[in-house]
């Protein structure tokens, strides 16, 4: 299945969602993603995520700092 782009402009708004597909290859998508992002903080476009959404699902986030939801560390779990 293809992972299809999807990106939220501006805090509050409902994200866009494109029919632009990314290809069917993980690291291809993130790739595509990342460049995307990359040129709209370069270049001072409103962007706050953007997103791959595969089978109708989010699959993983991209936020404007370049960080991607899956990698981000949070404990869950109270310190023994």
């Amino acid at each position: 299945m293809p992972f299809i782009l999807s990106m939220e402009r501006s805090i509050g708004e409902m994200p866009e969602k494109h029919g632009f597909h990314l290809g069917s290859t993980e690291w291809i998508a993130r790739r595509i993603v990342e460049e995307k992002m990359q040129t709209c903080v370069e270049n001072g476009w409103p962007m706050v995520t953007m997103a791959l959404f595969r089978d109708g699902k989010i699959f993983d986030v991209l936020h404007r700092d370049g960080q991607w939801q899956s990698q981000l560390a949070v404990d869950t779990e109270p310190e023994s």
